[in-house]
């Protein structure tokens, strides 16, 4: 089976923490980052020592083949002499930044919002989350609260980011291989 073609770039900014859990209980201290998964991809941000509430503000960039398939955020506390501790879990979505993308928004003013999701059961924003047309690009910012821990959340900005050569047909041409897998595999038929 042939690799999923890269259909775009997904950059994301981690700009914070906020009320992270304490998970050297000696020093009284963490010293987070946060790993980001796609697939099988990893990004780290970088370790802000002895912060309950660090600023990153790292950029991380992820190839994106699917924008159905969610990422993967945890953060951990780094450990000198042992394995490093979680400190929470979530996820997120790109199908909002990626259908905003593909919007003719050229003559849109800056700042206009196009979509906004909001927290439910089924998702782990902290709080409503905007994608917006800002500076001559699709963004979307949003707050994830941690799962698995008692506190904290972290705030992203999520960017969608073009990959030259890439149409709307490779990306159309690529989603119905992906059906015609699946109705195989799966055992679906026309009715």
């Amino acid at each position: 089976m042939a690799p999923e073609p890269v259909i775009g770039k997904l950059s994301v900014r981690v700009v914070r923490g906020h009320n992270l859990v304490i998970a050297d209980p000696l020093t009284h201290t963490s010293d987070p980052y946060v790993v980001l998964c796609y697939g099988s991809q990893k990004v780290k941000t970088s370790v802000q020592k002895k912060n309950a509430n660090p600023l990153w503000n790292d950029v991380l960039v992820l190839p994106v083949t699917n924008p159905t398939k969610p990422v993967k955020l945890e953060v951990f506390d780094e450990d000198k002499f042992t394995a490093d501790d979680s400190m929470g879990v979530a996820e997120f979505n790109v199908t909002d930044t990626y259908d905003a993308a593909k919007l003719d928004l050229k003559h849109a003013s800056d700042g206009t919002r196009i979509k906004t999701i909001y927290p439910v059961g089924t998702n782990y924003l902290g709080g409503e989350s905007h994608v917006s047309w800002k500076n001559g690009k699709v963004v979307q910012d949003l707050i994830l609260k941690l799962k698995n821990v008692d506190s904290g959340s972290v705030v992203l900005q999520l960017e969608w980011v073009h990959v030259p050569g890439v149409t709307l047909t490779v990306v159309l041409k690529f989603v119905l291989q992906a059906e015609q897998i699946r109705d195989t595999v799966c055992g679906y038929t026309e009715v």
